[in-house]
């Protein structure tokens, strides 16, 4: 398992209760698992669909590659590695 480091922002932060936390996984899906064990089913509903899928108004990226061009949920997680989530900005 990878030790990396999780960041969130805006209103992920607050269901966190901080911006950053250090997690453990092979890969970004048993990472978020381990979040949602964590912090529960509010927490999950802001990041996860009712099909298992990243909500459409988050983004989440490695080390600055967003995953829907990696393996998604699958993408394999290394040691040092940094997943930002972060809420869609909309509204004009």
């Amino acid at each position: 398992m990878a030790n990396v480091t999780l960041r969130v922002f805006a209103t992920l932060a607050t269901a966190l209760g901080k911006k950053e936390v250090k997690i453990e996984g092979s890969s970004l899906k048993e990472a978020l698992d381990f979040l949602i064990r964590e912090h529960g089913e509010e927490f999950k509903s802001k990041i996860i669909d009712s099909v298992g899928n990243p909500q459409r108004y988050i983004r989440i990226y490695i080390n600055g590659k967003d995953i829907r061009f990696l393996k998604k949920l699958n993408t394999p997680l290394n040691a040092g590695d940094e997943v930002l989530i972060l809420p869609a900005v909309v509204g004009g």
